[in-house]
């Protein structure tokens, strides 16, 4: 017996996935982005590492960007239109948790926890977006059929399915929660997306080249591959295809630092708590995990959004006025889109985005 693995809505091919990876990197090489000197030349793993959703279906394909014989990063890129955007995100670096190794210790756990159980199946979730899991299906004896799921971080237990629970470490899909109330405009903004991959492949054809760091007229590629208008204008408004900015601590506060720490969550439950951590410390309020969990009233399954709120302002002596929009799709209507976001960046302003679960 194995996983149920159903194909999702509207399937993206593997092959048009990965075509969407380079393509991502090579058009920020090619816009000079921070970063990506060595990633744009570099090549992509044509066998990603699949992730699932907790409803069985395919979620995402994570493609590593391979350069200098290592991983340089790493692409996600959506299994499905409904998603929207063909590219969520690229990580820098290459994965922090081995995948085989992962795979190894949770099968260990599971025979150590439950001594005579079965292990008939394993697959990689996606558990509380952007968290993953692993999963494990298990037969055991005079229990039957079931799955576990543990973080691939530290193994810890996943809750499965509790409405309950705040931000913290409990399972929902990403594809009921997230893509199906705005499916339909998802899927209408990844086929222009698609659209657009289409006619930089027909006009720069090379940009699908599997490694471009033993070419010669590399400097060339570079401007070749630069993004172009898909329709001639009379009077074209050059606007730069990447835009980067340093953001700096709050400007009331000398002298200014141009780094920003960062914090990793100290416990599995404690995500929130880092992030209020990183906020107040960008405004120069100094509380350790613990004190900022007390605060919010952190519980053994995460953070409520209220808790959120209450506990930034009253650790900032109600001196920060902290708002929540929840955007569309969610219970509470809202308006929280990329402008919204990217306004705030602008302003140096610090921000969250966080999923009410």
């Amino acid at each position: 017996m194995t996983f149920d693995r159903r194909e999702p809505k509207s399937i993206v091919d593997r092959e048009r996935a990965m075509q969407h990876a380079l393509v991502s990197i090579r058009q920020l090489w090619a816009g000079r982005a921070p970063d990506f000197e060595e990633l744009g030349i570099a090549d992509v793993d044509p066998e990603p590492l699949v992730i699932y959703d907790m409803n069985g279906q395919v979620l995402f394909y994570d493609f590593d960007i391979i350069g200098r014989e290592q991983v340089l990063g790493v692409v996600r890129t959506s299994a499905s239109r409904t998603i929207g955007t063909p590219v969520p995100s690229i990580q820098l670096g290459p994965r922090k948790w081995n995948p085989e190794e992962v795979k190894e210790a949770a099968h260990k756990k599971v025979l150590e926890e439950y001594g005579r159980a079965k292990i008939l199946d394993t697959e990689f979730v996606c558990y509380s977006y952007p968290k993953i899991g692993i999963r494990v299906m298990v037969e055991i004896p005079r229990q039957g059929v079931g799955s576990l799921v543990y973080d691939v971080s530290d193994l810890s237990p996943v809750n499965l399915y509790d409405d309950s629970a705040g931000l913290g470490q409990t399972a929902w899909s990403f594809y009921q929660d997230i893509v199906e109330p705005t499916a339909t405009q998802r899927e209408a903004y990844w086929d222009r997306m698609d659209t657009e991959l289409g006619a930089v492949i027909e006009g720069t054809p090379d940009i699908l080249e599997r490694s471009l760091g033993g070419r010669r007229d590399v400097v060339e590629l570079r401007t070749a591959f630069e993004p172009k208008p898909l329709v001639e204008v009379l009077k074209p408004i050059p606007i730069p295809f990447v835009s980067s900015k340093v953001v700096r601590y709050s400007p009331h506060c000398y002298p200014q630092h141009e780094c920003f720490e960062l914090y990793g969550q100290i416990t599995s439950v404690y995500c929130a708590c880092a992030t209020g951590e990183m906020i107040l410390d960008w405004y120069r309020y100094y509380y350790d995990q613990s004190a900022i969990a007390t605060a919010m009233g952190t519980g053994m399954y995460g953070t409520s959004i209220s808790g959120i709120i209450n506990g930034i302002e009253s650790l900032s002596k109600n001196c920060l006025d902290v708002t929540w929009d929840s955007g569309p799709g969610f219970s509470t209507p809202g308006t929280a889109a990329w402008i919204d976001a990217k306004a705030e960046i602008d302003a140096n302003r610090p921000l969250a985005s966080v999923v009410p679960h």
